[in-house]
This record gives C-alpha cells, structure tokens and sequence, in this order.
C-alpha cells in the first residue's frame, strides 16, 4: 500500500505515521487483542479448546483449580460442566490475583499440543469466530490491516507482542500480514514428546515482561508501539518515535499514556471490515 487510508485514525496520529514512515525504516511493535483485532482472540482459543472436550491435557488437572476432587478425572465431566467451570476459575483467578496471574494460570490449557496441533485449533478458532459483521466479532481493524500493508510497503520491520499464547497468534498472523517468527508472546516448555507442557517461559510477554522480551528477541526498542491496556503500559513507553494507545474507555489509561506523550486514538469506528 503506497498510501495509508484515512478511515478513523485522527488527524494528528495520520498525519503523523504518513511523515514518519516513508522516511526511514524502523521496527513496529503491536498489541494483539483488542489493538491489531476487534475483541479477544486467546480467549477464544481458550473457547475452542474447551469445546472440543480439553481432549489434549491429562486427566488430572487438580493442580490447576481449587476443587481438586472434582478435577481429578476432567474425562467424568461433561462438556457443559467443562465450559462452565473453567470460566468460572478463570474469573476467580484473575480476580483474586490480578490479570497477570490470571493469563498465567491459562498456560495449562494449552498443553499437550504439538506445534502442529496448536496451528490446527487457532485456526479452527480463527474461522469460527471470524465475524466482521458482529459487535462481538473477531476480526482484524481494517486500519491496522491497511498500517501494516504501509508498513511493509516502506520496509519496516513488523512485530507482534501479545500476552496469548505465541503459537496460537503466530498461525493466523499471515492474515495481517506478519511474519510468524515476528510474533513474540506466551511461550512454553516444549516437552521430550515434541507437545507444550503447561510451564512458561520467561519472560512472560506482560507489562514488563513485554519489554524484556522485546529487548531478547528484538534487541532494541521499537521506534512505533501500539497498545490499547496498562499490560502494554511498559511497551508504549518504550517508543522511540511515538506509542498510540487505543482508547477503549479506560480513563486511568488515557490519562496515564497523556502524561508520557503518548497519542491517544479512540476505538475505531464500526463497522471495520467485510468478508
């Protein structure tokens, strides 16, 4: 794309990636959920996983949920019991723990998959939930889709670091397009069998954890960061150039990201994209 589309971006933000972008080349940081898409998309790999009967973990998840009894034998439990339950101790964990730990305590739903295996289930998830014509939908911001083609355009060096699972963005970032190795999130221990096992790697891609990870597998700040929550806080502050924080209508946010310099672009206009 040789020039960017004005769609929803405002004038100062516009204005300011048309001068920067075609002047040199640099490295672009995005969020994932919430920023590059419209809504959740590692919750909806959750989803997927759930709905298919957790048919890749052990039986025995005790360790993870506070009823070890009932988790002794997830197979006894139907499919409703299953959703219901674990929704239920994912709400719990990140309200008694904060959000941080509450995406951590998630790594054991994504265990046991192999590299393959996990591509295959994002991209079930991708197709199920891929809505453009729903509020609720999944699906990339036409803006950013067209920012990155810019990007790409000018030779700029294009990332994604998210608090989801890596491999499960890394399956469908050629839909933006990303390269897979450009996205840098939730990884796991890869066990003798070639399956993830529930332990994270450090670091673990949130707040903090995202700069640290930038500095590992980037080796330098970006020049652009874009981030719409205080998880990519640290991250936008990090910008060489200038973050952009997508205003979702948290005002401890917004006012935060002000007192950096950091633009502020409201949440794009819907509807954003279609099929």
């Amino acid at each position: 794309m040789t020039n960017l589309t004005k769609n929803s971006w405002t004038d100062e933000i516009y204005d300011r990636l048309t001068t920067l972008i075609p002047k040199k080349t640099g490295i672009v940081c995005f969020d994932f959920d919430n920023t590059l898409i419209r809504n959740d998309f590692g919750e909806k790999i959750m989803d997927q996983l759930i709905m298919e009967g957790l048919e890749y973990l052990p039986k025995d998840l005790s360790y993870f949920f506070r009823d070890q009894k009932l988790w002794k034998d997830h197979t006894k439990l139907s499919l409703a019991e299953k959703e219901h339950l674990v929704w239920e101790e994912y709400a719990y964990q990140l309200k008694e723990f904060g959000i941080e730990s509450g995406y951590r305590w998630t790594s054991f739903l994504f265990q046991g998959m192999s590299k393959e295996t996990y591509y295959e289930v994002s991209r079930r998830a991708w197709q199920r939930v891929y809505q453009p014509e729903e509020e609720t939908g999944v699906f990339p911001q036409l803006e950013m889709k067209d920012l990155i083609s810019y990007l790409n355009h000018h030779n700029w060096q294009v990332y994604i670091v998210t608090a989801s699972p890596e491999p499960g963005i890394a399956a469908i970032a050629h839909h933006f397009p990303v390269k897979e190795s450009h996205v840098i999130g939730m990884r796991q221990v890869l066990g003798e069998d070639g399956n993830y096992t529930h332990k994270l790697i450090e670091p673990y891609t949130y707040g903090e954890g995202k700069v640290k990870a930038i500095e590992e597998r980037i080796g330098t700040n970006p020049d652009l960061v874009f981030g719409d929550s205080f998880n990519d806080y640290p991250m936008l502050c990090k910008a060489k150039e200038f973050g952009v924080a997508i205003d979702k209508g948290d005002p401890e946010f917004v006012k935060a990201c002000k007192s950096k310099g950091i633009l502020i672009q409201p949440y794009f206009d819907f509807p954003i994209v279609t099929k």
